[in-house]
């Protein structure tokens, strides 16, 4: 995105992990592993270097909706020849579309930069899935009092998939990864990371 002033589609909003990836390759195993099918992608020796939220561009690429960031390539959606051919290495990993959630907490059609940022706050503390169990297929049965933190025991039925459950607070605010380098300028884990370059804020357009 150049600026803020865009509308996008809330079926085509993702999250993902923008990573150096050292060394991908294909998986060949016979099962799921990690989220990763048999014949997809993985990154097998990589840097994590932050969140995104993004849109798809025409060639399948992440368009950033909260920085000007490059349109990096993403695993198992852009054309794996494009992934494998990163010349910085640096590609979106670990990645989930965000519809059915947006769908089902009445989020319209439509969204702008304001409805992002609810979007960002809402649902990337590093704790929401968990403070919403029930709906991801899971109960709690020790709360985060105990010594021994949080315990979840799986239930039958799910309103979301497993990735949300899997993914979700993975990708949302860790102290840990504060700790880690990323600036706080409210965005959190969202912050670019210095070794991907200058990468600004999108600003609004002047009328």
């Amino acid at each position: 995105m150049k600026n803020r002033n865009y509308v996008v589609c809330r079926d085509n909003i993702y999250v993902g992990e923008v990573v150096k990836a050292f060394r991908i390759y294909r998986y060949e195993g016979e099962s799921i592993f990690f989220g990763t099918k048999p014949g997809q992608l993985n990154v097998n020796f990589g840097r994590p270097y932050r969140s995104m939220l993004f849109t798809l561009d025409e060639s399948k690429r992440a368009n950033d909706l909260l920085y000007q960031s490059p349109n990096y390539p993403i695993l198992n959606l852009t054309a794996d020849e494009t992934c494998l051919s990163s010349k910085n290495g640096i590609v979106i990993n670990k990645v989930c579309s965000l519809g059915l959630l947006l769908e089902y907490y009445g989020y319209e059609k439509d969204l702008k930069w304001e409805d992002i940022i609810k979007i960002r706050e809402t649902f990337f503390t590093g704790r929401f899935a968990k403070d919403h169990c029930e709906l991801f297929g899971w109960k709690e049965v020790i709360t985060g009092n105990s010594k021994s933190g949080r315990i979840f025991s799986s239930l039958k039925k799910a309103v979301f998939p497993e990735d949300y459950w899997d993914l979700l607070d993975d990708r949302g605010d860790k102290t840990l990864m504060d700790l880690a380098g990323y600036s706080d300028d409210g965005m959190g884990v969202f912050t670019p990371n210095q070794e991907e370059g200058p990468i600004k804020k999108l600003t609004m357009l002047k009328k």
